[in-house]
């Protein structure tokens, strides 16, 4: 049963257990935690175990217990992972919100989630409006990791007591709870598992043994709602390598903690990547020693993988394309070298992992076909929608919303989601692949259906500048009709948390004219929602 429980996936214990292990491994954040600043920005494995212990210790002491919810809802910091390691240490359930949620759809996720505890921080309060039911009657208590509010209590003010060491013995039971994107509309709200996390830690392991004879410093700047977060930690923890975790994604914040860092392995999500293309460039070379990319989950450009690698001094340097999503677990990957990537020119996401994923699809490349997976990482259920998550299975295969085909050499190629498809169009993906790679100016391109049938393209470019219409026209020459591109901010674009943009919130904002447009005529752009 030891050796058993040690492959399991188990937030409340790992950082004790990897500071047992290896005390001395470097931490480093872009910013100190909210709930105890005096850390500062740099410290050890040891002091992150302390920092979850003395967190866990006051919340005990608070009254929090073993098998109660408890949601944490805060300002975006990398203390959101020590807080949910906390309650997990107590062997209570961490329900993980995004810090960007709006106020009521935290109120409605807080109706499916039914906590018997909110952590939250003054200004989340004072932001927006939100209040749990159950509240008033004292059925839900809220608590402050940070920050004062009258008549609320502030986690920090209590003293700790000891911690029971809480029983983990069910490797099927909830250790935690995260939600997806919300890309066409309310998150849903997904139960992990002990063994399908384990999984998650798996995969990872054996792909991280590619050229890791030495220790590899991983630098994570990804959701810290996001259950990826925590299977990496889990992976970094396990191997005793150096970390750092950013909150802050834009460019100067990142250029610092990486000449700091000096990291052998990046990750973040795609649209990231793509701000720091720029890095290429940059005379510093921030990300000279990397050797390492990971993207998580979402499509990412040929162009960025290319500019990434022309970011590192490395002479061996591989792109890491993983493909899965918070129900799956992850479910294919694809290695890009320097080689590779100059070559490459289509939508293949990868191959599964023998013995441990699966995929089945009836499609083709001129009619793409829905997409299956079976997997070890697959959760538990929607909290409070049991009969969606439901209706994806078919046994142990779950509909991943996406089309595409497998290729005759068995690379899974990812053509579009399911929701987005356009009529008469094989991949929208590969069109926008085709005018990134073109179009060195662009920032970001989305196709959406526009009005006569007709795509209709959306454009950001690089700090804004205006589109050069000569290069539009030659790079669109041979690709479906489309009309004249709306230039847009990408800051105006609704995105996720992960920054994938929303493209049926996006579709309705051009459909209601509520967006704003730098050049182009809006007005062609199909009302059919």
């Amino acid at each position: 049963m030891g050796r058993f429980r040690d492959q399991l996936f188990e937030p409340g214990t790992m950082v004790q257990r990897a500071a047992e292990r290896k005390p001395g491994v470097e931490v480093m954040l872009d910013k100190p935690f909210a709930i105890q600043p005096d850390l500062g920005t740099s410290f050890t494995v040891a002091d992150l175990a302390g920092v979850v212990e003395s967190f866990a210790g006051r919340l005990y002491a608070l009254g929090v217990r073993p098998g109660e919810r408890v949601v944490v809802y805060k300002t975006n910091n990398a203390d959101i992972v020590a807080i949910a390691l906390a309650v997990a240490r107590i062997g209570a359930v961490p329900a993980l919100l995004h810090p960007s949620l709006t106020g009521d759809t935290v109120n409605a996720l807080l109706d499916m989630l039914r906590p018997r505890v909110v952590l939250t921080d003054a200004d989340k309060l004072t932001v927006q409006r939100w209040e749990p039911a159950g509240f008033a009657t004292g059925e839900v208590r809220v608590l402050l990791a940070a920050g004062r509010v009258s008549g609320l209590t502030t986690v920090g003010d209590v003293l700790p007591v000891p911690v029971p060491q809480p029983e983990f013995t069910d490797p099927s039971a909830v250790r935690i709870i995260t939600h997806t994107s919300g890309t066409t509309g309310l998150p849903k709200l997904v139960a992990q598992t002990a063994a399908g996390l384990a999984a998650h830690i798996g995969f990872q392991h054996r792909v991280t043994k590619l050229r890791a004879r030495i220790p590899l410093r991983w630098a994570m700047c990804t959701s810290f709602v996001h259950i990826r977060t925590y299977s990496a930690l889990g992976t970094v923890l396990r191997r005793g390598w150096p970390f750092a975790m950013l909150a802050d994604h834009d460019v100067d914040t990142a250029r610092e903690v990486f000449l700091r860092f000096k990291p052998h392995l990046v990750e973040t999500h795609p649209n990231q990547f793509i701000e720091w293309e720029q890095f290429a460039t940059d005379p510093a070379r921030p990300l000279r020693q990397v050797r390492f990319f990971v993207n998580t989950f979402d499509a990412i450009h040929l162009r960025t993988v290319r500019r990434l690698m022309a970011a590192t001094d490395r002479r061996f340097v591989v792109y890491f394309q993983g493909y899965g999503q918070t129900e799956s677990g992850p479910v294919t990957i694809k290695f890009y070298t320097r080689s590779v990537a100059r070559w490459a020119h289509d939508r293949c996401v990868g191959y599964p992992l023998v013995g441990r994923t699966r995929f089945r699809t009836d499609g083709t490349p001129q009619r793409p076909g829905r997409i299956e997976v079976s997997t070890r990482g697959r959760a538990l259920t929607y909290l409070g929608q049991e009969q969606r998550f439901a209706d994806q299975c078919d046994g142990d295969w779950w509909d991943m919303g996406d089309v595409g085909y497998r290729s005759r050499w068995g690379c899974l190629h990812l053509l579009d989601r399911e929701v987005d498809r356009i009529d008469g169009l094989a991949s929208g993906l590969l069109v926008e692949d085709a005018l990134m790679d073109r179009l060195p100016q662009l920032r970001e391109v989305i196709v959406v259906r526009g009005g006569a049938e007709i795509l209709q393209p959306l454009v950001c470019t690089k700090s804004d500048a205006p589109l050069d219409m000569p290069a539009w026209q030659a790079a669109t020459a041979d690709l479906p009709a489309m009309h004249a591109p709306l230039h847009v901010r990408w800051a105006d674009l609704p995105v996720t948390a992960t920054a994938k943009v929303r493209r049926i919130e996006l579709q309705r904002m051009l459909a209601q004219n509520t967006l704003p447009i730098l050049a182009g005529s809006p007005f062609l752009v199909h009302e059919e929602i």
